[in-house]
């Protein structure tokens, strides 16, 4: 087990690392999301997720703007997912 701050963390299988990478990825697109779509602001993202200890983690770069290669790869990913209300949405913006 690795010490990490003090604490004792063990290490994380492969299908764990696997798993949390993927929690994290549907993370980053639902955070781009919502900021694109104006239901939350960064800065509100940024606070609310740093008082309760999550990553604020997106598909984007916020302060560059979103290109047109990233809105594809977060409407793909929600196409993928059928939610397709929410691709309409970032259609309508892009």
């Amino acid at each position: 087990m690795e010490e990490l701050n003090g604490k004792e963390q063990k290490e994380l299988t492969e299908v764990e690392e696997i798993e949390l990478e993927r929690k994290m990825m549907e993370l980053a697109y639902e955070n781009s999301y919502r900021v694109l779509t104006n239901k939350l602001s960064f800065k509100e993202l940024m606070s609310g997720n740093h008082g309760k200890g999550r990553s604020a983690v997106m598909a984007h770069d916020p302060q560059e703007g979103i290109n047109e290669r990233e809105m594809d790869v977060i409407i793909r990913f929600f196409e993928d997912r059928e939610e397709y209300e929410k691709c309409a949405e970032l259609k309508s913006i892009q």
